[in-house]
């Protein structure tokens, strides 16, 4: 049975009234849904850049600086590439990416963030993409610092037309002693944290051309429910 017949046959049920005879343990059994796990909701937390990152251009995905002519951030670069689909694994289209994080030295660029760990001049501290026909979105950054109390994660604001917005937050798979030790991701369930647990393999930037530069690139699947 195909995931649209299933929730067919369902929301029939519901609408003749017989929907109230369905065991509850059945809404949550998987025989019903559509395949696919939303992406867990997150805290945005306290350092969300508004307004500043309002003012963001759209294109401009490369956090590791400022511009093409001011000095690289401190850190190790790295490459997340990354989709936003439905839940029927249909890439979607318009759906603005924000990201936000802390530098390599955990330090967030936001007036509540008072630990006294230096910023980076240097480093951009968020972007904002949009997703073209193929939901397909990436970004350069570096692999964040670790914030005081937290694992290594970056941020992230979904915000697709016509539907409500997703927070949420990503971590990564080479920081596994850190995030056992995180109550916001131990307190998903396990297939929650795998879904939103990345690893790094060194990849070419241009995979046209194997001597451009290559670097730790991980990919990111975020599932929007309905």
């Amino acid at each position: 049975m195909t995931p649209s017949r299933r929730r067919f046959l369902l929301q029939a049920l519901i609408g003749s009234g017989l929907g109230a005879t369905i065991p509850r343990l059945a809404f949550a059994d998987p025989w019903w849904s559509d395949g696919l796990l939303p992406t867990p909701s997150q805290t945005k937390g306290p350092f969300y850049p508004i307004p500043e990152i309002d003012k963001q251009k759209y294109y401009d995905a490369d956090l590791t600086r400022l511009d093409e002519k001011s000095p690289v951030a401190d850190g190790e670069q790295i490459i997340v590439r990354g989709s936003v689909v439905d839940l029927e694994d249909r890439p979607l289209n318009k759906v603005i990416v924000e990201v936000w994080q802390a530098c390599a030295t955990g330090r967030y660029n936001h007036p509540q963030d008072r630990n006294d760990r230096p910023m980076d001049p240097n480093f951009q501290y968020w972007a904002r993409i949009v997703t073209g026909q193929d939901g397909l979105f990436s970004f350069r950054t570096i692999q964040p610092g670790k914030y005081p109390a937290r694992t290594p994660h970056i941020h992230y604001r979904i915000a697709p037309p016509n539907q409500s917005e997703l927070v949420t937050q990503m971590y990564f798979e080479n920081q596994a002693e850190h995030n056992r030790r995180d109550g916001l991701y131990m307190e998903l369930k396990a297939e929650q944290r795998k879904a939103v647990t990345i690893g790094l393999e060194s990849q070419l930037l241009d995979t046209a051309n194997p001597k451009s530069e290559s670097l730790p690139t991980g990919n990111f699947k975020i599932v929007l429910g309905s």
